[in-house]
């Protein structure tokens, strides 16, 4: 047994590519994982602060629907280009220089909404947002999952999923209140989210690195992203949770303002907002509530909950039923979180035990066109065929792909639980509760952590002559 120096920290090697970044696995504080957390945070309600300040673009720029609905895809197109492009960034820099590129990349965003004076000024800072989005969430799940006091990638996936969750919501509200009552409605969310940014790109450099990074780094050039055949089958084992689960929030967020409207039979932003409020608000609380359960059941559980929410709302729509309509609404956006939570577990596990970190650049770019796409194609609908007629539609659509969706995630458990059904591709399967602890006095691992770690003993087991990892003990 080789004795580690704790001043030092010492290389052990894994298989794989050789990567320029390498981890520092030392305890880290708490304020070190909530900060990352608030960065979600903070970007992701910076994501959905434009959308209720549109109606006043419209009104002082004179454009339309079509032209909103252009906006928004920029937004898109910037976050799934950067996923798909520029992904593997985080393996070069590490994912913290990572985070505080994304966090500059979102305050220029902020500065060129503030000096827009027309439609495709807009459409600039919505594809600069977009950028730093994507940036954003092709790092911080496995900096959550590498500053976690346990290293529980099942407790950074329910935390990346609830502040992802939350931060939709209470940016939106937060936008559509400023509309409401703020002196400068078009100026006070991004200053306001402006100076959170730039507080949490210091506090995140203030951070202890959690990776190494060569002093002086290798040119790096764009890369279109390219996965082996192990990682592209796990993502298209869990491409049916994700397309439903985030195709939901598309719809919400395309036609819940105007159905809210239209339902209560009211002009405030504020109040018509609520809806997203309700349903991003769930998707947070959900995955906190229930983030002991295993990855396959909060996935079958969230696609449950997409069904029976999708249903009771337009069912309340289409009987004016308010409170039946933001019932649903709550349902749905408690699968949402689950879903959520269930697939980022999973994938994230699988990228750290792979030796895949650009897993989950993919497993985002999915997330982001399955949004993407329903908020333009509805705004054609509901122009063509009006809101109540679309959202019908495009929910029963997305309950059935829901139900599709738990089916297959029911089976593919089912079939690696028979003898000899576990071969190399299989994904880590993951049980629900933590266990008692082995040994009295030390933290108890739960079954994903167990598991990842087991993945991370094989790297190790059948290492390369290079592609340190440093690890520090401190026992």
């Amino acid at each position: 047994m080789t004795l580690m120096n704790t001043d030092k920290p010492t290389p052990l090697k894994t298989r794989g590519r050789r990567h320029p970044t390498a981890h520092l696995h030392r305890p880290h504080r708490p304020w070190h994982f909530r900060t990352v957390v608030a960065v979600v945070f903070v970007v992701m309600a910076a994501s959905s602060a434009p959308s209720p300040l549109y109606g006043l673009y419209q009104q002082q720029w004179h454009f339309g629907t079509a032209t909103s609905t252009i906006v928004y895809a920029c937004y898109a197109l910037g976050a799934i280009l950067t996923l798909l492009v520029a992904g593997g960034l985080a393996e070069h820099l590490g994912t913290q220089r990572t985070i505080v590129v994304a966090l500059a990349t979102i305050v220029a965003s902020f500065l060129t909404f503030l000096l827009a004076t027309a439609a495709w000024t807009l459409c600039l800072a919505r594809l600069i947002q977009g950028v730093g989005v994507g940036l954003l969430t092709s790092s911080a799940g496995s900096a959550l999952a590498d500053l976690h006091r346990d290293r529980s990638h099942q407790a950074a996936a329910a935390a990346n999923s609830a502040a992802t969750s939350t931060g939709i919501a209470l940016g939106a509200v937060f936008s559509g209140l400023a509309v409401q009552f703020a002196p400068a409605p078009l100026v006070t969310p991004f200053v306001v989210l402006a100076v959170l940014s730039v507080g949490g790109l210091a506090l995140v450099r203030a951070i202890p690195a959690w990776q190494t990074v060569p002093e002086r780094l290798r040119p790096w050039r764009p890369r279109v992203l390219r996965l082996g055949a192990e990682p592209r089958g796990i993502l298209l084992r869990v491409a049916p949770i994700v397309t439903a689960s985030w195709a939901v929030v598309g719809l919400y967020l395309a036609l819940g303002v105007d159905l809210v409207a239209g339902l209560l039979h009211t002009t405030d932003r504020a109040l018509s907002s609520l809806v997203i409020l309700v349903v991003q608000g769930c998707g947070g609380i959900a995955p906190m509530l229930l983030r002991r359960l295993g990855d396959r059941a909060a996935s079958v559980t969230g696609c449950a909950l997409l069904v029976a929410g999708v249903g009771v709302s337009v069912i309340g729509y289409d009987t004016a039923h308010a409170t039946l309509f933001f019932a649903g609404a709550a349902i749905t956006g408690a699968g949402f979180g689950l879903c959520f939570m269930g697939s980022t577990s999973t994938v994230t596990a699988a990228a750290i035990t792979r030796d895949e970190p650009q897993l989950l650049s993919g497993f985002f770019a999915l997330a982001y066109m399955a949004v993407s796409v329903p908020v333009v194609v509805l705004g054609a609908v509901a122009s063509r065929f009006g809101v109540a007629a679309a959202f019908s539609w495009f929910g029963l659509l997305v309950a059935l792909l829901a139900m599709v969706a738990g089916a297959i995630a029911v089976r593919s458990g089912r079939l690696e639980s028979q003898p000899g059904r576990s071969g190399s591709t299989a994904i880590p399967r993951f049980t629900a509760a933590a266990e008692e602890p082995m040994f009295p006095g030390k933290p108890c691992l739960s079954p994903t952590d167990r598991a990842v770690s087991a993945g991370l003993s094989q790297h190790i087991g059948k290492s390369a002559p290079s592609d340190p990892i440093f690890l520090n003990s401190n026992k």
